[in-house]
């Protein structure tokens, strides 16, 4: 499933998740992605926003994301937790040596 933000004149958003595999009400978020000049504008939360509402329609339980532990990720690690997602794992030197998979879940 995708959702994509518009502005009007073409597309500033997308958002792209489904159901995890062997899990019950389980969804995995895979991609969220704004364009350079509209970050900070409320578009990618517009989008989380707009699959937590499908997600509560399907009954979803738990919304599972999966990013870096890197400095460059940080930005993206604050947006998440702006969202109302926290740190359920933590997997060390998974990406790479010293760069660690962190996994955030929502619960609906």
């Amino acid at each position: 499933m995708a959702d994509r933000g518009q502005d009007g004149g073409g597309l500033v958003g997308y958002c792209c998740y489904g159901p995890t595999p062997m899990t019950e009400n389980t969804f995995d978020l895979y991609w969220i992605a704004s364009a350079q000049e509209v970050r900070g504008q409320g578009i990618g939360a517009g989008l989380v926003s707009a699959m937590e509402a499908d997600l509560r329609r399907r009954k979803a339980r738990i919304i599972r994301v999966e990013t870096s532990a890197t400095e460059a990720y940080g930005p993206t690690r604050g947006f998440y937790a702006s969202m109302k997602y926290g740190e359920e794992a933590r997997l060390r030197d998974f990406y790479k040596q010293g760069d660690d998979l962190i996994i955030l879940t929502k619960r609906l």
